[in-house]
């Protein structure tokens, strides 16, 4: 081996090694026009907006973080996916007018499913929630609602990460849309 291969090879596996490692946290949340359109356009109350916590069966570790590829997708509410769920629903509710810290009704949730996987060829990532709505300690919704996404992928990291990871950021504002769209959370919180 002559000495420029092995001065072209060190790079290159210290590139490997090193150079994919990272922490990435999601941007914070912040209103979508067609989720705030939808809200103004139902016949929904104001609510407040309870905890909102990671359910047993997710496990907090998957609450705090996920693996992708080589680096680790965080959120930058409390470092908490279920508290990123949180305020993306209180900041569509409010950019809507339909958040009210006061209101009776308060809807609380458990983050139940939370995935991002990268492929080299096709991209996933699955978002699901239990919702519950409750007035005066009277349950009036509690359903688990889910959002899927499929993509295709890139075997180039670069390109592969930052798409998978506007797919996963996007499922938070599709599954607070699913909700809003759901009957039954209208007929329970209509005006």
């Amino acid at each position: 081996m002559t000495q420029l291969t092995k001065l072209l090879i060190v790079p290159v596996l210290a590139a490997l090694f090193l150079g994919g490692c990272a922490q990435i946290p999601l941007t914070p949340p912040s209103a979508k026009a067609e989720i705030v359109e939808k809200a103004r356009a139902s016949r929904l109350a104001p609510i407040n907006v309870g905890s909102f916590k990671p359910d047993p069966k997710l496990g907090a570790e998957n609450d705090r973080g996920i693996n992708v590829r080589s680096n680790t997708l965080s959120s930058p509410v409390e470092g908490s996916f279920a508290q990123y769920l949180r305020e993306t629903l209180i900041v569509d509710l409010k950019a809507s007018g339909l958040y009210d810290a006061n209101s009776p009704a308060t809807l609380s949730g458990f983050l139940t499913e939370s995935l991002l996987d990268v492929g080299i060829e096709t991209g996933q990532s699955n978002l699901g929630a239990r919702f519950v709505l409750s007035n005066g300690g009277k349950i009036l919704y509690d359903k688990e609602l889910k959002a899927t996404a499929n993509w295709p992928s890139s075997f180039v990291g670069a390109i592969a990460i930052p798409q998978g990871i506007n797919q996963y950021a996007d499922l938070y504002h599709k599954l607070v849309g699913m909700l809003f769209d759901d009957p039954d959370y209208q007929k329970a919180n209509s005006r």
